[in-house]
């Protein structure tokens, strides 16, 4: 007889060994060999409909977002997958965060999300601390399924700064995840949390071209880089384009209403935090048959961030942050640096969500785009 509610500790699962949840859900432990000989623990995790892969190694990303099987976050090459021991952050120049680069949900700070400098590197250090083994669990009761693990972030001191709890949870056959951290100042003097996520829903379906949604409009949306300006921002061109460089734009998105109108994301709403509004950014294919968005409180991450380059990967992301991508000082110096005190925590927490239903994307659009 199948058990209705139940906690695999990670210890538990055998690699290899699929067991069988409820509602047609599963999960199995993987053992993966990096091309460098580290070893890492996959995690894949399925909830009847969405499949996902879960890295306890790095700080608990997910790896993968599967829809139906069908591959719906960044078609990556898994040579990319590294173990930490196997980067360092401050090569070239803080850069060193592109070596291991390979998830479609990344962890961004919690020192620094932005402008390489000042002893920081351009992500900071969560996605790059391993999750204490002991810590790391699959649970499942009647409402769904929930992977959580505690990440004692690497931080640049001798002792660690920071310390993280992740969960995802997700219900039985949705095609929507809740994605929650609650990160800890473990240290004895206020320190400053600057976090938020790397997020990659670039998958096949966009591979012939499609665009982005976002909730503010084109004039307000900067462009950081050196690259030259685009005639429309939002626009995602074919692969078969051929490459396009790097470009990142930043944006302060506005509130977006009526989200508890749409599909099961109401369902999601009442476990986040809103007091100050929720916003919505979506990313859509040219068919007009496949999407994917991200919906937060902007209490926890009220600026944004789009990357998008067509080089050696289609590489199209979100990237909802506490503050802009500048110099920590300069974020002090703008007031927009968010201070955490000794013992004290910080909850965040964000919906990501994969669709190939045609309302869904319809309504999401027109809630998104309507105060344009």
């Amino acid at each position: 007889m199948q058990l209705q509610a139940g906690r695999f500790a990670i210890g538990e699962l055998k690699d290899g060994e699929r067991a069988l949840l409820p509602h047609g859900g599963s999960v199995e432990r993987r053992r993966f060999v990096d091309g460098k000989g580290g070893e890492l623990t996959i995690l894949a995790v399925d909830n009847g409909q969405l499949g996902i892969t879960v890295l306890p190694e790095r700080g608990m990303e997910i790896g993968e977002i599967r829809l139906g099987g069908e591959l719906m976050s960044w078609n990556r090459d898994m040579k990319h997958l590294l173990h930490p021991d196997h980067v360092d952050l401050r090569e070239r120049g803080g850069t060193g965060w592109l070596d291991g680069f390979y998830s479609a949900v990344a962890s961004i700070g919690p020192e620094l999300f932005g402008t390489p400098g000042e002893g920081y590197t351009l992500h900071g250090t969560s996605s790059y601390s391993p999750a204490d083994p002991e810590s790391v669990s699959v649970s499942f009761d009647e409402a769904g399924v929930t992977v959580t693990g505690r990440v004692v972030c690497m931080g640049y001191e001798r002792e660690p700064v920071f310390e993280k709890t992740v969960r995802t949870f997700s219900r039985w056959n949705s095609a929507v995840m809740l994605r929650e951290e609650t990160t800890v100042n473990l240290s004895g003097s206020d320190r400053t949390l600057d976090d938020g996520h790397h997020i990659q829903l670039c998958g096949p379906y966009l591979h012939e071209g499609g665009r982005y949604v976002l909730p503010t409009a084109k004039r307000h949306m900067l462009l950081r880089d050196s690259a030259p300006p685009e005639d429309d921002p939002l626009r995602i061109p074919a692969l078969r384009d051929g490459k396009r460089p790097i470009r990142c734009y930043q944006y302060v998105p506005e509130p977006v209403a009526g989200l508890e109108r749409i599909g099961e994301i109401a369902s999601y709403l009442p476990s986040m935090d809103n007091e100050v509004g929720m916003t919505a950014e979506m990313i859509v294919n040219d068919a007009f048959d496949a999407a994917a968005f991200v919906i937060r409180p902007l209490d926890c991450f009220p600026r944004s961030l789009i990357a998008k380059e067509i080089g050696e990967s289609f590489l199209f992301a979100f990237e909802p942050c506490r503050t802009r991508p500048n110099r920590m000082s300069q974020k002090h110096a703008d007031g927009e640096a968010f201070v955490l005190a000794p013992g004290a925590a910080s909850r965040t927490a964000c919906l990501i969500g994969v669709t190939r239903d045609k309302a869904v994307i319809g309504d999401l659009e027109e809630v998104i785009v309507k105060r344009q």
